[in-house]
């Protein structure tokens, strides 16, 4: 029987932009019609997943501390712009032992709950004292219309211009010991910092960067163990007895003596009329090893590691691969350095920290000498050589074409020039003071 034409029409011919159609391949399928909304209302409970999975499982665990220590690896350097060497040395030296204590932590929590609040505060004696906050200790239950366009929305407070000019804080994180029901305490926006990373215009609170793999961690990790299991069970050989007469084969209730037990190097005669066979519950492992390493792969695409980062599994990887795999992820890395550490923490902790110090009288107020103190640059951590001998030679090439500066490539490699050139001085003077003795 042939079709007609028409059916055929309607099956094979497409027009329009399929991504807005219907029909059932879309019938099921998630949609975003309100990002904002639904961003916040999936946060808290992404959140929760999050937490669990980075605690419980080492996939889970592998990304928050794979990306934490890309952001922040063992520190950012601090290299402020005064013209003084010696005040240089001495607020860098400052402000990194205020911030070093924070910096891991906060990454985790950028990554894992996909926000962080640092709260000001300023001690009696006119220290800076940053508070790392829990997410949930900003209110998320708060949403109210304060009237002329302002609003409370999850804890943080708008104007009319869509500016944000305060945060309501619990006064003790939920869930934590002698917690105290009560009002929170409105906190200036001068007063807190908060770091996410914004997917949407918009957007008030972040969202965890796992959300896009919490249910496939989870089915992952159910699999791992499921596998485990098997494996468990296949060491456990089963044997079943198979009568062919129809008979008990030989094994009555006063057979008392005959033994079956399996053991290693034995060997059995069974009754007449017996045959024996064996369970196999091992088959299939090697195809389902296989699809875990594919359900890996994506599981790293969708948190923005390389398979390599989140398995540890070099089997498969050589130069060539394993660079371009991580040069993709330093871009990106790179990026959120940028655009999270040092535009959302970095550079507001350290011009409100100077701004302290010059009302506390520690630093001079005019605003001609406070504007050498605000200039500031910061050196994000370098990353580790693939390969240094090839590496090191492409950069003094660059250097001597013009093409980069030694500041450029020494910064790169998470060091300071100043530092780098004192130390090299020493170095010299060193060698020259050995050869003058020798």
């Amino acid at each position: 029987m042939a079709f007609p034409f028409s059916i055929i029409e309607r099956i094979f011919k497409r027009s329009g932009v399929e991504a807005g159609g219907g029909g059932r391949r879309w019938e099921g399928a998630a949609s975003l019609a309100t990002p904002q909304q639904q961003t916040l209302a999936a946060r808290g409970a992404s959140k929760a997943r999050a937490s669990a999975l980075y605690t419980n499982t080492a996939q889970g665990h592998r990304i928050v501390e794979a990306w934490s220590v890309s952001l922040v690896g063992k520190g950012w350097q601090v290299r402020p712009q005064h013209p003084d060497t010696a005040t240089r040395r001495a607020l860098s030296d400052a402000f990194e032992a205020m911030t070093r204590p924070l910096m891991m932590t906060m990454a985790r929590a950028i990554v894992r709950d996909g926000e962080a609040f640092v709260q000001l505060v300023v001690a009696e004696d006119g220290t800076l004292c940053p508070k790392l906050l829990a997410a949930d200790q900003i209110d998320p239950s708060l949403t109210r219309d304060l009237g002329n366009g302002a609003r409370i929305v999850a804890g943080i407070e708008f104007d009319a211009a869509d500016q944000v000019v305060a945060y309501h804080v619990l006064r003790e994180a939920p869930g934590t010991p002698f917690q105290t029901y009560a009002a929170p305490i409105r906190v200036p926006a001068s007063d807190m910092l908060h770091m996410f990373d914004k997917l949407f215009p918009g957007q008030v609170r972040g969202l965890s960067w796992l959300a896009p793999v919490l249910l496939k961690l989870r089915d992952r990790d159910e699999a791992s163990d499921a596998l485990l299991m098997q494996l468990k069970v296949a060491s456990l050989i089963t044997g079943f007895i198979r009568d062919t007469d129809g008979t008990a084969a030989g094994f009555l209730a006063e057979n008392t003596t005959l033994n079956v037990a399996l053991e290693p190097g034995a060997m059995r005669i069974l009754p007449t009329g017996a045959e024996v066979s064996f369970s196999q519950p091992g088959q299939g492992l090697a195809q389902a090893i296989e699809f875990l390493r594919a359900q890996d792969r994506e599981i790293a695409a969708g948190a923005g590691l390389t398979f390599e980062s989140l398995t540890g599994d070099l089997g498969e990887a050589n130069y060539s691969s394993a660079r371009v795999g991580m040069l993709e992820f330093r871009r990106r890395a790179e990026a959120m350095q940028l655009n999270l550490i040092e535009a959302q923490f970095l550079r507001p902790l350290w011009k409100r920290w100077t701004d302290i110090r010059a009302l506390a009288g520690e630093l001079p107020a005019d605003r001609a000498s406070l504007a050498d103190y605000h200039a500031v640059r910061f050196v994000a951590p370098g990353w580790a050589w693939v390969d240094p001998q090839n590496e090191v030679a492409a950069d003094v090439a660059a250097i001597e074409a013009g093409l980069k500066s030694r500041e450029e490539v020494v910064a790169g490699r998470g060091r300071d020039i100043d530092e780098l050139d004192e130390e090299r001085a020493r170095d010299a003077m060193r060698a020259a003071t050995t050869e003058a003795a020798a």
